[in-house]
Formats: structure tokens, sequence, C-alpha cells
């Protein structure tokens, strides 16, 4: 059985977290914000992630991650998946970034950009890490009213059928859900106007599938 640490959206906030020990520490995104420090930030993050007792640590980039997409910067401590796949303890991760309707931010992408890029995961992979969440699954923002994930996204998890997808980007729907084949978790931990955190890592078992 493998101990999974599920953060997402520290937004600079990362030393507030307790990171517990795990076989593996999975950040969603949004280790930045609004472009403050961004390169200082990372900078710490790696350090960070080399000093928490995780054996292994997987991320993905998030909307204010920049520097992560222009590659300018690379974490030493840490894989960063990006359209890309790890086997860690028999378990298949597999990471994509790309967030809709957000034209200006990192790891934006067109509504025909995101049909291509998650018709490109594999199925049968154990845990899918995103920024985004699918469209209708824990993606209500703060107003309490619609839905801010992707429904490409949704559309091809019919087919991917991950037994983990984790994923961050909107605050106010932290929390889990399952659905006959999947358990999804925003894994999100700052809330408010200021991203105060408000929600200590999600931990998870997951037993090492026999292929």
């Amino acid at each position: 059985m493998n101990s999974l640490c599920i953060v997402a959206d520290t937004h600079r906030k990362h030393r507030e977290l307790s990171i517990p020990e795990c076989d593996i520490l999975i950040h969603c995104g949004d280790f930045c914000s609004f472009r403050r420090e961004d390169e200082k930030t990372l900078h710490d993050v790696d350090t960070w992630f080399a000093e928490s007792p995780a054996k292994q640590v997987v991320c993905v980039g998030g909307n204010h991650d920049f520097l992560l997409q222009s590659r300018e910067f690379q974490f030493s401590h840490g894989t960063l998946l990006e359209d890309s796949m790890i086997e860690i303890n028999g378990l298949l991760i597999y990471g994509a970034p790309w967030c809709p309707d957000l034209s200006g931010f990192a790891y934006y992408a067109t509504q025909e950009e995101l049909i291509d890029r998650w018709a490109n995961i594999p199925s049968g992979v154990d845990i899918l890490v995103t920024h985004t969440p699918p469209f209708g699954i824990l993606d209500t923002p703060s107003s309490g009213t619609g839905h801010l994930g992707c429904p490409h996204l949704l559309k091809e998890l019919r087919r991917i059928q991950p037994r983990l997808h984790v994923f961050g980007h909107i605050h106010a729907s932290r929390g889990a859900q399952e659905s006959q084949t999947t358990r999804f978790i925003n894994a999100a931990v700052v809330g408010g106007r200021q991203f105060e955190v408000l929600h200590a890592p999600t931990m998870v078992s997951l037993s090492t599938r026999i292929r």
C-alpha cells in the first residue's frame, strides 16, 4: 500500500504546511501567485521538496507558474510532469497542467489544444494529476453557482478511468468525490481573497495494481 500526500494551490504559502511521512508527495500546481517573487518561490519550493519526509515528489504546474511553463526553472528534488508519465512503486502517474478559459495565464490552452492534450492521456493510469478539475466535479467557484472545470477532460475521463484523479485550481471546491471507477480529490489548501492556508494536505492510500 502506498501512502500519498496531495496538495494544490499553495500560492507561496508552502512553508505553512506540515507534510507527513509518505511514499509520494503530489503537488497539483499553483506554487506561485500573480508573478510575485516567482523564481525565489520556486527555489524555496524545491528546497521544501528536499526537506519533506516524502520518498518521491511529483508535480504539475498551474496557471500561476509561468517560469515552469517557460522552463526557466526546473526542480531538482521533484519530477515535473507535462503531458508525461512516471511509474513509482508500480503506480502509473500521468500529469498534465493545462487550463481552459484563462488566456494570459500560464498553461492556458485553447479548446482545440485541450481536446488534443487530454486525448493523449493513456487509459488505465493509476493516478491522473491535473491542475484543472473536470467539468462538474469539485469545480464550483466561491459564488456557489456554475462550473469552471473542463468539459473535454470530463469526456476523456470516461475512457481513461484513472483510479485516482487529483487536481486543485478551484479553491472553494476543495474536497473529495467518487464515481464507480475514480476517486476525485480537489486538494487546494488556500482560500479567501488573501489566499490564506485553510486546509491541511490530503492523505490517501493506494495499492499497487497487479498488471
